[in-house]
């Protein structure tokens, strides 16, 4: 793989019985996102060109990419659509 690691978003109020887990906090944080459609027809193309994209997305715009400790860099979301697979992309932003 490509230095993934998994984590859950819990509501607010949620305690996990994890005892052997890293439970990590983040502020509140704007990110740009792209939705891709069927990301698994070729993942190793088109996972990393949603990316780019985005990231080109972001550079014509003066979006700059935030990198700050505490804050998640980037992340995906996948989920399943009237039988149509989709994955968001975000990239943390700064402002």
């Amino acid at each position: 793989m490509h230095g993934y690691m998994a984590a859950w978003i819990l509501p607010d109020g949620i305690t996990p019985d994890f005892a052997d887990e890293e439970i990590l906090f983040q502020a509140e944080q704007k990110y740009a996102a792209v939705t891709i459609r069927n990301p698994f027809c070729a993942p190793f193309a088109v996972i990393p060109n949603g990316y780019k994209a985005l990231m080109a997305y972001m550079q014509m715009n003066g979006i700059a990419h935030c990198k700050k400790d505490g804050v998640i860099s980037c992340f995906e979301k996948e989920y399943l659509r009237d039988d149509v697979w989709y994955m968001d992309v975000y990239i943390a932003a700064e402002g």
